[in-house]
């Protein structure tokens, strides 16, 4: 049981990684369409720092898959907390920030067609 969870471990920060490419090469034509600032460049931040700590979570899986004797409870959350969750709730907000930049006006455009339909209903 293990080894589906180490494989699962590898799938999913791998499929997140591959949609924050496809993020950033949308938001590369959807700034050049726009005329916006490069925000796609945070999605290739995020991307760094999605992929960047996996190998040392791998590393560490494999540990415990190998049969080597595991690091006390503590020292074990912290090593999963500083290689693991740090970097990839770093990697969420650019990956946020970045999707806000493009993404905002449509929430103006919905608001303002709400508005509109409500003005249609009254008269």
């Amino acid at each position: 049981m293990n080894y589906l969870s180490s494989a699962l471990y590898v799938v999913g920060p791998l499929s997140v990684a591959v949609l924050l490419l496809l993020l950033g090469a949308m938001g590369k034509r959807l700034g050049q369409a726009l005329e916006l600032p490069p925000h796609y460049r945070l999605y290739y931040v995020s991307f760094f720092f999605f992929i960047a700590p996996l190998p040392a979570a791998w590393i560490l899986l494999l540990t415990g898959a190998w049969g080597l004797p595991d690091p006390e409870p503590k020292a074990g959350l912290i090593i999963k907390i500083a290689v693991a969750s740090i970097p990839m709730g770093i990697a969420i907000t650019f990956a946020l920030i970045a999707t806000a930049r493009y993404w905002g006006w449509i929430w103006g455009e919905l608001y303002r067609s709400r508005r509109k339909k409500e003005g249609e209903g009254e008269g």
